[in-house]
């Protein structure tokens, strides 16, 4: 009888220490997950422009990253590697999951929502998904559409305010400011379906960025594109104030980024800045005023935001080994050691158009091997369809910002920039 009293404390203590966390001890996951965004196109990150006050806000009580980077330049893998922590070579999802493209994770590897279902956490996934096969162990995943910010925020204040001992996991998967086809002044907003008043920006007051040629098309794509970003923003503040006025943002941890920079030629779809550079902050509740505000140097990616929720959740992961690491360490702090490269890969970003890169970045240097450099580069049908590369065509001009259109089209094996000296990345070292 005594040995049998001895082996149930034992059992009861193991089953104790394998229960999650509920109630008090909550530890809730928040994620702000934007569309074809540059790292730069923030009020926080030095736009002069461009207007995002509750993206802003989250910069000031949260941690900035300078260097954070997405591993592909593409929508459905770029959301692969975030959810699952693996490189796209390892998940399965070389490229899009819709339409003739067809692809998809593979049987074996498991999202971060099916491990933090396993913790017995409450998920929900509103807007943009964009993977397949659909995730099952998703708890809320109503339709809507992913344009329609104040009508996911809404959706967002129901799942927030649901009666549940779990904590929770939330995904907001925001199409903004992924281009459309429309024109201004609406930019593809339904401005009396959104709820939500736009703020606009006149095109001759827009900052052509040094990749882009200056032109009245130019200008005018990147003042809906700023319009969009700040509908997005205007979304974000809702959701921000439907999480503290449900009294969990002391229990939050909140991530803001995108899945890679914008649609422009040079940018979707390759490995140089414009493509891969994007805007991350983390917000940790739990971090002390003197470490809220701060710009970190760290270099991290996509890849470490699984790891970094599963750490913050204390969630079991996966029986293979993650590609990511959880950056909590380097969360509040401006600079750390041992954060100082990252490694990307390219995909299909649609069926027809492989071109497969292998890229190493320093804070200093960027490396690029192009494994099909014989070939002309294919271009992906977003920047196809947008008048940039339209109107460099029709009017014969030889550049496109600093680089030729003939060294965009036909790149070199080996890439090697000096980052420092040429952060357009057009003299090629190697």
């Amino acid at each position: 009888m005594r040995r049998f009293l001895s082996d149930l404390v034992i059992v009861f203590s193991l089953f104790l220490t394998a229960a999650p966390v509920y109630a008090g001890e909550q530890k809730n996951v928040l994620i702000l997950f934007s569309d074809n965004q540059n790292w730069n196109d923030c009020g926080c990150y030095g736009n002069p422009v461009v207007k995002t006050p509750h993206i802003d806000r989250l910069a000031r009580e949260g941690t900035r990253y300078q260097n954070a980077f997405a591993t592909t330049a593409s929508c459905g893998p770029s959301r692969g590697v975030f959810y699952t922590g693996l490189h796209v070579h390892a998940n399965g999802q070389y490229g899009h999951p819709h339409g003739d493209h067809n692809f998809r994770l593979k049987p074996k590897v498991e999202t971060v929502f099916a491990l933090l279902d396993q913790n017995r956490y409450r998920t929900g996934m509103i807007g943009k998904y964009h993977l397949y096969p659909e995730d099952t162990t998703i708890d809320f995943q109503p339709r809507v559409s992913s344009y329609q910010v104040k009508a996911m925020a809404d959706l967002a204040t129901e799942f927030l305010n649901q009666k549940s001992e779990k904590p929770f996991f939330l995904v907001m998967g925001y199409h903004d400011p992924h281009p459309t086809s429309r024109t201004r002044p609406e930019w593809g907003v339904k401005v009396k379906e959104s709820g939500i008043s736009l703020t606009t920006y006149d095109p001759r007051e827009i900052p052509v960025p040094s990749y882009l040629p200056d032109r009245p098309d130019v200008r005018e794509g990147l003042a809906g594109y700023y319009q969009q970003i700040s509908y997005l923003d205007a979304g974000i503040g809702r959701v921000l104030d439907a999480l503290k006025a449900s009294g969990q943002a002391e229990n939050t941890l909140v991530i803001f980024t995108s899945d890679h920079g914008s649609s422009e030629p040079g940018a979707m779809a390759n490995h140089y800045d414009p493509g891969v550079r994007i805007p991350f902050i983390v917000r940790d509740p739990k971090r002390a005023e003197s470490e809220q505000g701060v710009v970190s140097d760290a270099m991290v990616s996509l890849l470490d935001i699984t790891p970094t929720i599963l750490d913050w959740t204390n969630t079991k992961g996966p029986k293979y080994k993650l590609h990511g690491r959880s950056i909590l360490p380097t969360v509040g702090k401006k600079q750390l050691p041992g954060w100082d490269e990252v490694c990307l890969s390219h995909v299909f970003h649609e069926v027809t158009m492989y071109y497969p890169m292998r890229t190493l970045r320093t804070r200093d240097y960027k490396l690029i091997w192009n494994l099909e450099w014989r070939s002309k580069y294919p271009l992906p049908i977003d920047t196809l369809s947008r008048s940039t590369w339209k109107e460099t065509l029709r009017l014969q001009e030889p550049t496109l910002g600093q680089r030729t259109v003939q060294k965009f089209l036909f790149r070199d094996e080996v890439e090697l920039y000096d980052l420092k000296q040429d952060p357009d990345e057009v003299i090629n070292l190697a």
